[in-house]
Formats: structure tokens, sequence, C-alpha cells
């Protein structure tokens, strides 16, 4: 025993070295840069990260290391980036124990990654929930396959004669029948409790249907009230976005008509209060607004009147007619501008067919 003791030793001794010699780059004082690079490049950046997380301030190499930690934590992220498109191919290819063991992996190499520990939860969370919604399918496609096969025996029962074996896959039927039951009734509660209120009402009448038993009408009862306060909800809901919609067409008018305003476009403004006063019609501050717009709308008239009459006293037909024509854009209704582009569209057809008439003047004679 001696001898065989005393030939293990060496034996251990090398090992014991060879692993002092593996954790010596990150539990020594001072890392060595080889040790580093090894450590890099088995994507091994936690212990990398470890190996340089205390550079002692005074070291020769001090800013080399703190470079090299840096580029470190940098290569980490990329490696960390890396592996997440992987493992969300795997997850979208529907290999969800692959995705997990990539995760997995990068966390040996690099503890410290939040991203990569925070999308293995979410995996879990989500395969949780992929794991009931086929649980759920799969109870759903049972119910339904025993509320078709346990009538159609029975009613093969009444028509053949029915031997033991029959019989007895008949009550293993009906024993099913009211396991699959509760079952649907506890999932149907769970559905009502998360608020997913559509399948809940698919679980328990389905239960209902293979088991009318009390505990099932009580939960549907209770949905009952639970889809009535839902629908109350939806609809305060919905006239509360009808009411932010409305403000915000209101402000939307208002800012227009202010705009219109200030760029002197009244006809414009004009419309956008009209427009606001059917929204709000009840807003005497809208009807000041009003009474102060066609109070400077009138002004605006009465001056392209005075202008248009100035310039066709003036033998200017043209522009007269367009300072006519102003007005009757602000007012389509305002019988002195009709009147007046009238009597400027005969005057100027006047002056057209006199132009026409004249005789031409004959050329010079040459010298």
């Amino acid at each position: 025993m001696n001898r065989r003791n005393g030939a293990l030793a060496p034996v251990l001794l090398a090992l014991l070295l060879a692993a002092c010699a593996q954790v010596a780059p990150w539990t020594s004082g001072r890392p060595a840069h080889e040790g580093i690079e090894r450590l890099i490049a088995d994507d091994r950046y936690g212990d990398a990260l470890a190996a340089l997380r205390n550079i002692p301030p005074d070291a020769p190499d001090a800013a080399e290391l703190r470079a090299k930690r840096l580029q470190v934590r940098a290569q980490a992220a990329r490696y960390a980036a890396r592996r997440l498109a992987a493992a969300g191919k795997a997850e979208q290819a529907g290999n969800w124990h692959q995705a997990e063991k990539i995760l997995r992996d990068t966390l040996d190499h690099d503890p410290g990654a939040k991203d990569v520990r925070t999308t293995l939860h979410n995996l879990h969370a989500r395969r949780v929930h992929r794991v009931r919604e086929i649980e759920h399918r799969m109870l759903i496609a049972r119910g339904e396959w025993l509320s078709r096969e346990i009538p159609a025996r029975k009613e093969l029962k009444r028509i053949t004669s029915f031997g033991l074996l029959d019989r007895l896959r008949l009550a293993e039927l009906d024993y099913e029948r009211r396991k699959v039951a509760e079952k649907l009734l506890a999932a149907g509660t769970d559905a009502m409790r998360t608020g997913e209120l559509d399948d809940a009402r698919q679980c328990l009448t389905l239960s209902q249907t293979l088991n009318d038993a009390p505990p099932v009408r009580t939960a549907l009862e209770r949905l009952a009230r639970l889809r009535q306060e839902q629908q109350r909800l939806e609809e305060v809901a919905q006239q509360r976005n009808r009411e932010q919609d409305l403000r915000r067409r209101k402000a939307r008018l208002h800012d227009q008509v202010q705009e219109a305003i200030a760029d002197g476009e009244w006809r414009k403004a004009q419309a956008s209060l009209r427009k606001l006063m059917k929204l709000d019609p009840d807003n005497r501050e809208l009807t000041s607004l009003k009474k102060a717009l066609d109070e400077a709308v009138a002004v605006r008239i009465r001056q392209l009147l005075d202008k248009g009459n100035a310039l066709y006293r003036q033998g200017r037909i043209r522009e007269a007619k367009t300072a006519w024509e102003a007005v009757l854009a602000l007012d389509p209704e305002q019988q002195q501008a009709q009147a007046n582009v009238k009597r400027a569209r005969r005057v100027l057809n006047k002056l057209r067919e006199l132009k026409r008439q004249a005789p031409k003047t004959p050329p010079a004679p040459a010298s």
C-alpha cells in the first residue's frame, strides 16, 4: 500500500502543479500576458476579465493592462452578441434545448454577461408559456373528441349488442370524461384569473358539455359577470379614446385658425373656425373669436372694395377686377363686389373688341 501511495504521489503533484498553472493568470498579483491571451483564445472572457480586475496602479505595465481589459470587455460583448444571435436562430427554428445550451455555454465563458442572463430568463418564461399553450390545445382537443366519441358509442350500444370489452371501454371513456371536465374547469378558472376570458369561455363551455356540474355553472356565471365588466371597461376606454381624439382635432383646428389669421388668410380662418365650432358648439371663446374674425373680414372687404374703386377710376380696370375678385374670395355673396366684377368684365370685353376693330397703322414709307 505504501509503495502504491509513493507511486501516485508524483502524479498527484504533477496534476496539482498543472492546476496551479491554469489559475495562476488570474490569481497572481500581476496577470501573465500569455495566460490572458490563452483565455481569450478559448473564449473564456469571464476568467480573463477576472484576471484583469485588480491591476496594481504602480505596476510598470498597468496602462497596458488597463487597455487590455478594455479590449477584452469589447471582445466579450461581441462574443455575447454573436451567441445571442445564434440562440435566437435556434429558438426560431423551434430548437429550444439548443438555444438554452448556447446561452448556458455563453454564461460559462462569461458569467458577467447580463444580456445573456436576461435572455436565458426570458427564454424560460417563453418556453413555459408555450408549453401551457400546447397543453391547453391538447386538453381542448381531447375534450372535443370525448364530447363526440361518448355519445357515438352510447348510440352504438343502443343499436348493436355490446360486449364486455365495449362496456369496459365506455366506462373508461366516461371516467376520462369526468377527469377532463375537471381539468377544463381548472383551466377555465385560471384563464379567468389572468383575464383571458375567451379561453375561459372555451374551457368552461366544453367542461359543461362533458359534465354539467354545479361548480361549472358557478364558474360560467362568474365568467358572465367578468365579461360584462370587461365590456364596460372597454366602452369606457373607447369613450376616453374618442374624447382624446376630439381634443386633438379641436387643438389642430384651433392652431389652423390662428395660423390663418396670422397669415391674413381670412377665408381659410373662417372655414377652420366653422369646423371647430361644430365640434365645440358651446364654447363661448369660439363665439367671441368668430365675432372678431367676422369684423376683421368685413374691414378687409371694405379695404378691397375701396381699393378696387380707386383703381377703376384710374382706368386700371384689370387691377380693379382683381381686387373685387379678392372680395368674393372672402364673401362669395357680396353683392357690390359681384356687380363691380361684372362691370369690369364688360369694360374689358369692350376694350378688347375696340382693339380688334381699330385700323392697323400702315408702315412708314422707306426713305
